[in-house]
């Protein structure tokens, strides 16, 4: 008898439960859904003020008076243009090393 009255107990708390969980998760999804719907419409606002803003400002240039025109260059060292990886996996092609052996021989050679 207990058990039976125990497992009715089950059988119905079970479903209940499960749909409770649904219920909850729908209720997530559609509070979601209203939040990224309401985030989207203030980007909407943000983007047509920043366009009218821009519009509005008119163009505005940059003139620079000189002399001479010139250009000023930096030397850039590779390791700063190179990637870690590329780095710390580099090797060289096999005919660049046999013609810097092929050099160093040469060299080597010409000074006995």
């Amino acid at each position: 008898m207990k058990t039976t009255i125990l497992s009715l107990i089950v059988t119905m708390i079970i479903p209940a439960i499960s749909s409770a969980k649904v219920e909850d998760f729908n209720a997530m999804i559609a509070e979601n859904a209203k939040s990224q719907e309401v985030l989207h419409t203030d980007l909407k606002e943000q983007m047509n003020e920043t366009r009218q803003a821009q519009f509005k400002g008119g163009k505005r240039e940059a003139v620079a008076l000189t002399e001479e025109l010139s250009s000023f260059n930096s030397p850039t060292s590779k390791s700063l243009l190179t990637f870690q990886k590329e780095t710390l996996e580099y090797r060289a092609s096999e005919p660049k090393k046999l013609q810097r052996l092929a050099n160093e021989i040469k060299q080597h050679d010409a000074a006995f």
